[in-house]
C-alpha cells in the first residue's frame, strides 16, 4: 500500500530535496530545439498529454480532520473520456492558460496553472520561456469526474518530461496533493482504494471490462458545496459495504462490484436530474448506478453494448452530455513529445 501521511509543505520540500541533490538548481534556455539547457538537458518543445477521467464506484466520509478537511475512504477508476493537454514553449516568461470551453478559469484559480506552479518551485526551475498550457477539454466540468484534477497531473508528468527531471510518479504525487485530493490517483490511474484527503493510494485488481454510461445533468455540483451538503445531513445515508467491490475485483465479478457500489454523497445532492438519470439507467438495463464523487455526473454499467446505446438514446431527454466510456489500468500519460 502507497500510505503518504506527510504535510503538503514537508511532502514538496523533501520531493525537491530529493532530486536537486541529483541537478541541482538549474536555468532553462527556450532556444533552438537542439540546444541543450545550462544543465544539459534538452528542454522539449512540445508535450502532449491524455488526462482521463474517474469514477467513484464507491465513496463514504470516514470523518473529517481538524482542519475540516473530510477523511475518505473510495474506490476510484479510471475511464477512457479525456481530456488533451498540450505544453508548449513560448516567448516571454510566465504561465499561460487557454481552454477550449468558456468559463473555465484561465489563471492561477485554474489547476493547472497550479500545478505548472508548483512544479517549478518543486525543483527550482526558472525557465528562461513562458510555459503555455493548452487545454482541450471533453471531461465535463462540475461533474464528480475528476477534470480539473487530471488536468493537473497532466501538468505534473508533463513538465517532467518536458524538462528532464525524470522524477518517479510518488514524488509527482506528493506535489499534486496540495492541489486537489484527486491529483494523486490521476497521476497513478487505474483501479485504486483512495484513503485519507486522497494521499493513501492502494493498487487493486483491474475492473472487468465492461460499457458505461455516463451521464452529466447541465447543472453541476462545486466540490465545497457538495461537502457542505452532507454536513449538514441530520443523519450520515446508509450505503453498501465497500468490501464487497473489494472482494469483488479479485474475482473480476462485474455483478458483484455492482452491488457494492454507493456514495454518500449522493443524499445530499441538489440536483433532482441525478435520481431520474439514474432511474432511466436501471430502467434501461444498467447492473448498477451511482453518482460519481461530488456530482453531478451519474454511471450505469452495463455488461451488454446495445443495451448501453440505447440507454444514451434514453438519457437524451435528461441530458445533452452522454458518454459511452469503458474503463482503463492507467492514469496521465505523455502521448506525444517535439524538440
Amino acid at each position: 500500500m502507497i500510505q503518504k501521511n506527510v504535510s503538503a509543505v514537508s511532502a514538496v520540500m523533501k520531493c525537491a530535496r530529493n532530486v536537486l541533490s541529483r541537478y541541482g538548481n538549474r536555468h532553462f534556455s527556450g532556444g533552438s530545439a537542439n540546444r541543450k539547457n545550462k544543465g544539459g538537458y534538452c528542454v522539449k518543445k512540445t508535450v502532449v498529454i491524455e488526462a482521463p477521467a474517474k469514477i467513484n464506484l464507491f465513496l463514504d466520509i470516514a470523518g473529517k480532520r481538524a482542519d475540516g478537511y473530510h477523511l475518505l475512504h473510495s474506490v476510484m477508476q479510471s475511464i477512457d473520456l479525456c481530456d488533451k493537454v498540450i505544453l508548449s514553449r513560448m516567448s516571454g516568461r510566465g504561465i499561460y492558460i487557454s481552454c477550449s470551453r468558456a468559463r473555465i478559469p484561465c489563471d492561477e484559480n485554474n489547476l493547472a496553472h497550479r500545478a505548472a506552479a508548483r512544479f517549478l518551485e518543486a525543483f527550482q526551475i526558472r525557465p528562461e520561456f513562458a510555459l503555455s498550457i493548452d487545454l482541450e477539454k471533453h471531461i465535463p466540468s462540475q461533474a464528480g469526474l475528476g477534470g480539473g484534477s487530471s488536468d493537473a497531473a497532466a501538468v505534473l508528468v508533463g513538465m517532467n518530461a518536458m524538462f528532464g527531471i525524470h522524477a518517479d510518479r510518488e514524488a509527482l504525487c506528493k506535489i499534486g496533493l496540495p492541489i486537489g485530493a484527486d491529483v494523486p490517483f490521476c497521476i497513478m490511474g487505474g483501479t485504486m482504494g483512495v484513503t485519507g484527503i486522497g494521499e493513501g493510494l492502494e493498487p487493486l485488481p483491474p475492473m472487468p471490462d465492461c460499457e458505461i454510461v455516463l451521464a452529466k445533468p447541465e447543472k453541476g455540483v462545486d466540490t465545497a458545496s457538495a461537502f457542505r451538503a452532507y454536513d449538514a445531513l441530520k443523519a450520515p445515508p446508509k450505503i453498501p459495504d465497500g468490501s464487497a467491490i473489494l472482494q469483488s475485483l479479485d474475482m473480476g465479478d462485474l455483478k458483484g462490484i455492482v452491488s457494492g457500489m454507493g456514495n454518500v454523497l449522493e443524499a445530499a445532492c441538489p440536483v433532482p436530474e441525478v435520481q431520474q438519470l439514474k432511474e432511466r439507467m436501471l430502467q434501461a438495463g444498467a447492473l448498477g448506478a451511482a453518482m460519481s464523487g461530488s456530482g453531478s455526473a451519474v454511471y450505469g454499467l452495463f455488461d451488454k453494448r446495445p443495451l448501453a446505446k440505447r440507454c444514451m438514446r434514453k438519457l437524451y431527454e435528461l441530458s445533452e452530455s452522454v458518454f459511452l466510456v469503458r474503463p482503463i489500468a492507467r492514469g496521465v500519460r505523455v502521448v506525444r513529445t517535439a524538440e
